[in-house]
């Protein structure tokens, strides 16, 4: 109720002015606004259809006997309990240019002729953000699927091979109606998760360059920790909320199972 009520001011400390939706104009007028919009959307996008398939596609691979099914149970959980910062700074050395494991890794196969600029470059930094998001994003959603798998009825499966269907066939009949319900949740989390992204960003390329990498929450910050404008900032956190919540409901209400 405060934030709301600030985002209709001008904050000075102890001397607010009322402004009505002067806030809102101006937001809406501000190109670096919609930049930091198109990049969030862009994030979103590819964290949940790219990020949702591979952890599903990995949850597959776990839910199977044996030591390599725990082994990549290990390691696909790993960047879950790995502190966002940590492993920013971790990305941060491998995509360097010059030192970075991945450059040194792709000169050595002939992948590239020169040095990628992973974090430099306005087209590549947008990309090395969708490698961290999806990277930091997967462990934990993989888990989630691969405890909805574990819950599929075998026998299912075993009628579904005696009807004649290949592994395809048994994923869409079989496993895909049963973790509908997990598939929603991933996707919502990983969308409010997405529009979220903040720790790596702001410590790997904090927003640059031209701009290109910024989030909303990066813009956000800037207005209310920079430029100190708390009643703009405000603002800009209301839209967040609402286009958080619209979209939330939106993906919920088109993945629900309308066959009960």
């Amino acid at each position: 109720a405060y934030a709301l009520w600030l985002s209709f001011v001008q904050w000075k400390p102890g001397a607010s002015r009322w402004i009505g939706t002067a806030n809102y104009a101006r937001l809406l007028s501000d190109p670096l606004f919609w930049n930091a919009l198109g990049n969030t959307v862009f994030y979103t996008a590819w964290n949940v259809t790219l990020g949702t398939s591979l952890s599903l596609a990995l949850a597959l691979l776990m839910n199977r006997p044996g030591i390599a099914a725990r082994i990549l149970r290990l390691s696909v959980f790993m960047p879950v309990i790995v502190s966002t910062p940590v492993a920013a700074m971790a990305w941060l050395w491998l995509f360097d240019v010059d030192y970075g494991l991945i450059n040194r890794t792709l000169l050595d196969l002939g992948v590239v002729a020169r040095p990628v600029p992973w974090l430099n470059s306005p087209f590549y930094s947008r990309w090395s953000m969708v490698i961290v998001n999806v990277w930091l994003g997967t462990g934990l959603s993989a888990m989630l699927f691969l405890a909805a798998l574990q819950g599929v009825p075998r026998e299912l499966y075993e009628a579904a091979k005696l009807d004649g269907a290949n592994l395809w066939r048994q994923f869409l009949a079989v496993t895909l109606p049963h973790i509908r319900p997990t598939l929603v949740v991933v996707m919502i989390i990983k969308l409010i998760g997405s529009f979220k992204t903040f720790d790596q960003i702001f410590i790997m390329t904090g927003g640059g360059p031209l701009y290109r990498s910024e989030t909303i929450l990066i813009y956000l910050y800037r207005q209310g920790f920079e430029y100190f404008d708390f009643g703009f900032a405000a603002a800009v956190g209301i839209v967040f909320l609402a286009i958080v919540a619209c979209l939330s409901m939106a993906q919920a209400f088109l993945l629900k199972d309308r066959r009960r």
